[in-house]
């Protein structure tokens, strides 16, 4: 059994004892620009792990006030038919026990991973990410929507009319901007304690995880996913090397642009000398399969210390949630150190 099961298995236990808030009611919604007091100290010391400027003091209300990237909204009552406009928004349902009515999936449903999919019900598709379907958002009649502040920003306006709407960074989010959206999320649910329930979780499962790394680890981790023509890395801000940072395991990538993902030649890749490469692959033949047959390639060091792996592009990179993460973690670090 993984670490990850493991822990599950005895966080249950404890989740059957854990007290739920569920408060009901019904109201209009609405947004404004950002505004809002500081979050409340004792509340943000009971969500372990996530960013002091949240605004926990709201978990709880009838009528909740959630700051979020794109202004303040306003959510009255429990939502229950919720649409999630990326991944990690699916990851934020399922944390709480919650199932999305609509999804923005690209239309290719395989790319849920399965540990959320089995815990789902049926659920409309609402299109691609980039440009969901504001006619079948509409149609689904959703009282809460969760967007991405990056994509959906020039069409915030369109979804707070049909529902409540707040919007987090996921597409070029970090792992603690995916942590805070997720609390965030569940503020905006009504669900604060499933989802303290679940970050103590999390954080007991990344514990378990980093017990396992030895100490002094030095090597450099290059995380890329490669297509037919592009061969792109991520720098220490994006989100998957924030996962991989957690174990000391760092990207060989600089940290000085604010690009969340680089664009790699054949050379660019020799001179970053990864130690190790986490490829995700696209399907068909990929850009990695072309260089391979490159003396080129084979001066990599990731390459000459057969310490390249090949990873799931749903898991390791659109995800972006907390199972993802914790699936990231394991899957390392069973590579790298064999545990």
């Amino acid at each position: 059994m993984s670490q990850v099961s493991k822990v599950r298995r005895s966080i249950a236990v404890l989740a059957l004892t854990a007290a739920s808030v569920a408060l009901s009611g019904c109201g209009e919604s609405a947004s404004s620009p950002a505004t809002g007091a500081a979050p409340n100290a004792d509340r943000a010391a009971a969500a372990k792990g996530v960013s002091s400027d949240l605004n926990l003091d709201e978990c709880g209300k009838p009528t909740r006030t959630i700051k979020h990237d794109l202004g303040t909204t306003t959510v009255t009552g429990d939502p229950k038919r919720v649409v999630a406009l990326e991944y990690s928004f699916v990851d934020a349902l399922v944390s709480v026990g919650m199932s999305p009515v609509g999804i923005a999936d690209d239309d290719k449903p395989d790319r849920i991973i399965p540990g959320l999919r089995s815990k789902m019900a049926e659920y409309k598709s609402v299109g691609l990410r980039a440009t969901p379907n504001i006619q079948v958002i509409t149609a689904l009649k959703p009282d809460l929507i969760l967007a991405e502040s990056g994509r959906h920003k020039a069409i915030y306006d369109q979804l707070s009319k049909i529902a409540p709407t707040v919007a987090y960074p996921s597409l070029n989010g970090n792992y603690q901007q995916v942590v805070d959206s997720e609390m965030s999320s569940a503020i905006a649910l009504n669900k604060c304690d499933q989802m303290k329930t679940r970050l103590a979780e999390h954080d007991k499962v990344i514990e378990g995880l980093k017990a396992k790394v030895p100490a002094g680890e030095t090597r450099k981790a290059l995380f890329v996913v490669t297509s037919e023509k592009g061969f792109t890395g991520f720098p220490p801000k994006a989100y998957t090397p924030g996962v991989l940072s957690l174990f000391g395991i760092q990207s060989p990538l600089a940290d000085d642009s604010g690009d969340a993902s680089v664009s790699l030649t054949l050379e660019t890749l020799v001179a970053t000398k990864p130690d190790a490469m986490f490829i995700a692959g696209q399907n068909g033949k990929t850009l990695a399969d072309t260089w391979e047959k490159s003396p080129l390639w084979q001066e990599v060091p990731a390459v000459k210390n057969s310490t390249t792996y090949k990873v799931d592009q749903n898991i390791w990179s659109r995800s972006r949630g907390l199972l993802a993460s914790e699936l990231i973690a394991e899957e390392a670090i069973k590579n790298l150190y064999g545990k």
